[in-house]
């Protein structure tokens, strides 16, 4: 599978802005199971650091798949989860027909 999200990675052209920053920090702070969210650009690329109460796998993912419902583009998406010891990280990528989008990489703990 990453070898999948690489060839999918190198294909796009990947964007930031600060409409999405905002909507990123405001979709965290909405939720009541989130102590802290950071988010930092890095190379177009989101880095964002999310820290849970009570954290386990099983919430991450739910929170994950509802945070990428909120943000998919309709055309394409791609998402690989791996585990870190005491975090999950999600390498997730959306974009529009036109090959542009958004990479996100989502940090649970």
């Amino acid at each position: 599978m990453f070898r999948v999200m690489n060839d999918y990675l190198a294909n796009m052209k990947w964007a930031t802005n600060e409409k999405i920053y905002g909507e990123i920090n405001s979709f965290f702070e909405k939720e009541k199971s989130v102590n802290k969210v950071c988010v930092k650009v890095n190379f177009n690329t989101y880095i964002i650091d999310v820290r849970m109460t009570g954290f386990n796998i099983k919430k991450a993912d739910g929170l994950f798949r509802k945070f990428k419902g909120h943000f998919s583009y309709p055309y394409s998406e791609l998402s690989v989860r791996y585990n870190e010891g005491s975090r999950v990280v999600y390498r997730y990528a959306t974009c529009q027909e036109n090959k542009t989008g958004v990479y996100m990489q989502v940090i649970f703990s």
